[in-house]
């Protein structure tokens, strides 16, 4: 029988929530904590910034973790060819996953776009919540802003096709569009009775048989 990973489930169901019981290959029993939005492989270094920014990739393994209620901090070792650095990230946890059943247009500043944290007019409209910025194509080609975002009446909007998956916060407000959305959950050691934390692709964990 086809085990039903949580891929499966949000594409049959449309939606997950955090609070769902799971499982992994290795763990019987995981919680879903919640979901981070990582960028894409090709996307994980801005070439502008490489070596001295991360982007917000979520890291499976990295040099040191924290998990808050709201966020993974992430340190993480980065070659840049001639030495070995540790840069610290915190990357944003919400708790809803919904497949938009039409397309959709969204302001990035009401955003977290993981592919652009390391690119200054992203980091520039973010931090004045876009007073005063007025956006024109010119910019965002000048940016490298992906293709799917487009100057609209001054502002910076991303075009979403159908289907495209909303992440979703406490409050139930649309915080993010998936690029890569990673799980994270949570499990009691069997041993130490600690509580510990870990991320998947959503196609790495199983909700088949679980009650």
């Amino acid at each position: 029988m086809k085990r039903i990973t949580l891929e499966d489930y949000l594409k049959n169901h449309g939606s997950i929530h955090c609070g769902m019981n799971a499982k992994s290959n290795l763990i019987d029993k995981l919680e879903i904590y919640g979901f981070a939005n990582a960028c894409k492989d090709e996307d994980m270094y801005n070439d502008v910034y490489a070596g001295l920014i991360l982007n917000g990739i979520v890291n499976k393994e990295p040099k040191r973790q924290i998990v808050l209620s709201n966020y993974i901090y992430q340190v993480t070792t980065h070659y840049s060819g001639k030495e070995i650095t540790s840069e610290g990230m915190a990357i944003p946890i919400f708790q809803s996953l919904v497949v938009s059943g039409s397309e959709g247009q969204y302001n990035i500043e009401n955003l977290y776009v993981p592919s652009l944290v390391g690119n200054q007019l992203y980091r520039k409209i973010k931090s004045r919540h876009g007073n005063g910025v007025v956006i024109r194509e010119y910019d965002l080609e000048k940016a490298k802003f992906p293709s799917y975002i487009k100057a609209i009446e001054g502002k910076a909007i991303l075009n979403a096709p159908k289907s495209h998956i909303q992440i979703i916060d406490k409050d139930g407000e649309i915080k993010s569009i998936g690029e890569n959305i990673m799980v994270v959950c949570r499990y009691l050691h069997t041993e130490t009775g600690i509580m510990c934390y870990t991320q998947y692709n959503l196609n790495e964990v199983f909700v088949d048989d679980v009650h």
